[in-house]
């Protein structure tokens, strides 16, 4: 399967735009994970797939299968596996990333983003602590607080348990933050 660069995933959208406009239907796309680190953040040259929330049909299912055809993507190469995750997320913070005729493309705030990928901590080969710590320095973060406050309005702290509390203290260590640790 070919990798998803920002490149060919705007070409996808144009593609996707077009299928859409020759059926008469429109859609919205809220996209997360590596896709928003790409595409809004340029912290990765690709992502394998592209998790995304979006109302189906059995039309807009058989588009984004000609579409997985044509480019040599996987079935799955959009997929709404971040539905799980997403249900911990008690504020959203999206922004309109681009506009077609018939297509519009949200993503989450940066903040948000640092919330959902200490939320998920999850091990290699994910690239969850690495996003984290990217995420931190573009935000400009300096302390342990501040990474809580952004924990406690996207998702909440009695979601912060030892494997997140891990990712946070990994991520002041490797930033050389001189932030408190957790202790596990």
């Amino acid at each position: 399967m070919e990798k998803i660069t920002k490149e060919l995933l705007i070409e996808v959208l144009e593609i996707l735009d077009e299928k859409l406009e020759e059926n008469k239907l429109e859609l919205s796309l809220n996209i997360y994970g590596g896709t928003v680190m790409m595409a809004c953040f340029d912290a990765r040259p690709a992502t394998k797939d592209v998790d995304a929330l979006f109302d189906t049909s059995t039309l807009v299912e058989n588009i984004l299968t000609d579409i997985a055809e044509m480019y040599g993507l996987n079935s799955d190469w959009i997929n709404q596996d971040i539905r799980e995750p997403m249900r911990y997320i008690k504020e959203e913070s999206l922004k309109e990333i681009c506009s077609f005729k018939n297509l519009r493309v949200f993503a989450p705030s940066a903040e948000q983003m640092l919330a959902m990928k200490i939320l998920s901590a999850r091990p290699e080969p994910y690239r969850d602590f690495n996003d984290a710590a990217f995420l931190v320095n573009y935000l400009s973060i300096d302390s342990l607080e501040q990474v809580l406050n952004i924990f406690e309005k996207y998702v909440g702290r009695k979601y912060l348990r030892d494997r997140q509390k891990m990712v946070i203290n990994y991520v002041g260590k490797d930033l050389n933050k001189n932030w408190k640790e957790f202790s596990i």
